[in-house]
């Protein structure tokens, strides 16, 4: 007899599967440099608990995240991470099943564009 994976292990594969979501967006107006800093001080602990990685890049009021975790995880932050009214025009670059986090040791971390770039690029 054929291997047949049932509904709950198909689920269990998926919701452990690791992914990388990577999204842009534009800070709304009222957005200041303090409220990015409580975001990525608060993000960073929410993020550890819940077996998230990530970084933020921003530069003006443009801003690029990238985010690391199981699939359920990442893709629930996400839908309230788009719902923020402390940006707008939120939209995904790309989400793809990776084999190991990239930045494990962060939980969320702020970096320049580039630095973000190359990071995420294995530079």
């Amino acid at each position: 007899m054929g291997r047949c994976k049932t509904l709950s292990a198909v689920y269990d594969t998926v919701r452990f599967m690791l992914i990388r979501l990577r999204y842009a967006s534009t800070l709304s107006d009222a957005t200041t440099p303090d409220d990015l800093v409580a975001i990525v001080a608060w993000s960073a602990e929410w993020n550890r608990a819940h077996a998230i990685t990530g970084i933020l890049a921003v530069d003006g009021r443009k801003v690029m995240q990238v985010l690391e975790g199981s699939a359920e995880a990442v893709d629930a932050l996400f839908v309230q991470i788009a719902r923020d009214p402390r940006h707008h025009g939120v939209i995904v670059l790309d989400r793809f099943e990776i084999p190991e986090v990239s930045f494990d040791d962060w939980g969320m971390v702020r970096r320049s564009m580039v630095a973000m770039l190359l990071t995420v690029e294995g530079w």
